[in-house]
């Protein structure tokens, strides 16, 4: 069932609960009574009302990126790799270091402000509750060691990929897709089921200088020598076919490396970045499923949130955001839920603004 729809039924049992609860809040005592049942039925008749405006709004507008999709898919898979092959030469230049890093930035700063404009209209109609659907275009790549051994297995990361996939086109009806030509998307299908294509595993043999990066100071200081270096190159040949949305910001894809470690952490990602790293483990299902969807979320406007709030949030974590979100005491003692996340709808509109989620 197409999400729209599925929203507007949820919608409408919550009108209904609110009508039974006004119904019972109302005062006993005429003419209060009856001046009181009026309003709360006039209230559930408008609450229904925009309901299905708003659903018919939405389901519109999936049918007609429906059909744009299915042409302008098939356009770029045709002429994609031209688009891409340009747009390898300035990213040939972002891969320098500190000079190719400071481009790098100022591009994707510069994206950033132009996709969170256009997105304001789009910010304001989900606010309202019109959310068609989205597409976010992900390149998941496992690193191999120094002797040539994968860190992780593909069902290692599928299992993380699929979690992923799930909590965001459930909470924000954005698709996840993996990034190529040919994948056309449409907002009438449930959510994708990920397999082993999604996942590449790199050819050659990498060093400690991405398989072992810290995050916070210390991996931004990387980014800006040999280590963010490397991942663009990485980026760029392994998922070269979205080249040309990485450097015009236009549905970027998010690049997510699994490489060995992480000191301290278990994945992560620099807002200014395309790119996501996330801890690699032997065991599967993984001991928190939900890192890379939580990396994605960086990558795409999201912060952390204190995990008091709400364990389940998928940025939640023990020391939240010093200044947006702290914890009091930090960290907090509350371990937060890493198999079932969901957004909040704060999170849901400044996912659908990222200049990485787009209808086309």
């Amino acid at each position: 069932m197409p999400a729209c729809i599925e929203w507007a039924e949820e919608r409408t049992r919550e009108c209904a609960q609110t009508e039974d609860q006004g119904y019972r809040d109302c005062c006993e005592w005429a003419p209060c009574s009856w001046f009181c049942d009026a309003w709360v039925w006039v209230s559930n008749v408008v609450c229904v009302l925009w309901t299905w405006i708003t659903t018919v709004v939405c389901v519109a507008w999936d049918v007609v990126t429906t059909i744009l999709n299915a042409i302008l898919v098939t356009l770029e898979s045709i002429i994609g790799w031209v688009i891409s092959a340009l747009a390898f030469i300035i990213e040939l230049i972002e891969m320098i270091p500190v000079l190719g890093t400071l481009v790098r930035w100022v591009l994707n700063f510069i994206t950033f402000l132009i996709a969170t404009v256009l997105s304001i209209i789009d910010a304001v109609l989900g606010f309202l509750g019109i959310r068609p659907e989205k597409i976010l275009r992900v390149c998941t790549v496992i690193l191999r060691d120094e002797d040539g051994n994968p860190v992780a297995t593909k069902e290692f990361a599928r299992a993380m990929l699929q979690l992923a996939v799930d909590v965001y086109k459930r909470d924000a009806n954005v698709r996840i897709v993996p990034l190529g030509p040919f994948k056309y998307s449409t907002g009438f299908l449930a959510a994708e089921q990920v397999n082993d294509n999604w996942v590449i595993i790199d050819e050659a043999n990498s060093d400690s200088t991405i398989l072992e990066v810290p995050c916070n100071a210390d991996g931004t200081a990387a980014e800006w020598w040999l280590g963010g270096s490397a991942f663009q190159w990485k980026a760029s040949t392994l998922c070269f076919y979205g080249a040309w949305r990485r450097v015009l910001g236009y549905g970027a894809p998010v690049s997510c490396f699994i490489i060995r470690d992480i000191p301290g952490s278990l994945g992560c990602a620099l807002w200014i970045t395309d790119y996501a790293t996330i801890k690699a483990e032997k065991s599967v299902p993984p001991t928190s499923p939900r890192t890379l969807g939580h990396e994605v979320g960086h990558a795409s406007n999201l912060w952390h949130v204190c995990v008091d709030l709400d364990n389940q949030n998928l940025m939640a974590t023990k020391t939240g955001t010093s200044v947006l979100s702290p914890c009091d005491p930090s960290p907090s003692s509350t371990e937060p839920d890493r198999a079932k996340p969901r957004m909040n709808n704060w999170q849901v509109l400044l996912v659908r603004a990222s200049k990485h989620v787009t209808y086309f």
